[in-house]
């Protein structure tokens, strides 16, 4: 079990680790995140979970944090406390801490927070159930803040469906991600998944996939993808940090062909080789 944080400069143990009930984070969403999955002791993909940071606080306009350079360091200060060897590191920038209002100023000083989890996101996994829903989350989805409210009760209602995740689709009915994952659909040996739109976070494992298909060979492609025509694929899976790869065996009690071709545990098995050759 993890049992320290690291909040607005100072290392504590959980029990003493506070945030200001008047942080932005609490009122109005009004902060950032990232999941970093740590193996072996050592961070995976954090220059590419950086990047989208960065591009994270600049699209909400939070200003003023000038611990970027520091704050893998942090981590591995976090990663070191907790004795971490397995697992996920949680980092959250909020705007900062003011009185309740609408408006910031411009000389706010954002807050900072970093915990732990220990997991081992490693391994592989079971088929998942999948159910689907028309997405109800805010309209700048492509961004990682914490107004995940529409992904909460997505989850919640796979859960009390006996299944694992949600598939989100749009007015127009295409897919466009699970709650907490991006989802991939295989088809005669190739890889679609839906393009990039404000509905549609950037994933990081979501990247390095299209990289390792290339090296495979694996044709993978962007394609506006129905419902109906998930269903009817060769196969569908789910990619994110926290748990790496997942292949779907059902949807809406609908069963899913499970790639017979293995194209999705050959991404695995690469992604894993992957990891294991960068994690710094």
């Amino acid at each position: 079990m993890s049992k320290f944080a690291f909040v607005n400069g100072k290392y504590l143990t959980l029990n003493n680790a506070r945030l200001s009930i008047n942080d932005r984070s609490i009122h109005f969403s009004d902060s950032v995140y990232e999941v970093i999955a740590v193996y072996e002791g050592k961070l995976v993909f954090w220059k590419e979970h950086l990047d989208r940071l960065i591009k994270s606080l600049s699209m909400l306009d939070i200003k003023n944090f000038n611990n970027i350079k520091n704050l893998i360091f942090k981590c591995k200060e976090i990663i070191d406390l907790n004795n971490l060897k397995f697992g996920l590191i949680y980092i959250q920038i909020s705007r900062g801490i003011a009185s309740r209002n609408h408006n910031w100023n411009k000389d706010i000083m954002p807050s900072l927070i970093i915990s732990a989890l220990h997991k081992n996101v490693f391994k592989s996994n079971k088929p998942i159930s999948l159910i689907s829903n028309k997405d109800i989350r805010w309209k700048l989805s492509n961004i990682k803040s914490t107004s995940l409210l529409g992904n909460v009760l997505l989850k919640q209602k796979a859960l009390k469906n006996n299944s694992f995740e949600c598939v989100m689709y749009d007015e127009k009915k295409m897919i466009t991600e699970a709650t907490t994952s991006n989802i991939w659909m295989i088809k005669n040996k190739n890889l679609f998944t839906p393009p990039l739109t404000k509905n549609i976070l950037p994933g990081v494992t979501r990247k390095i996939v299209f990289q390792i298909a290339k090296d495979l060979n694996i044709k993978a492609t962007e394609k506006n993808i129905s419902m109906n025509t998930l269903v009817n694929s060769d196969g569908v899976f789910l990619t994110n940090s926290s748990s790496l790869l997942l292949l779907a065996n059902k949807i809406d009690n609908l069963k899913l062909k499970t790639d017979k071709d293995k194209i999705s545990e050959l991404i695995f098995n690469k992604l894993i080789e992957v990891i294991i050759n960068h994690a710094t």
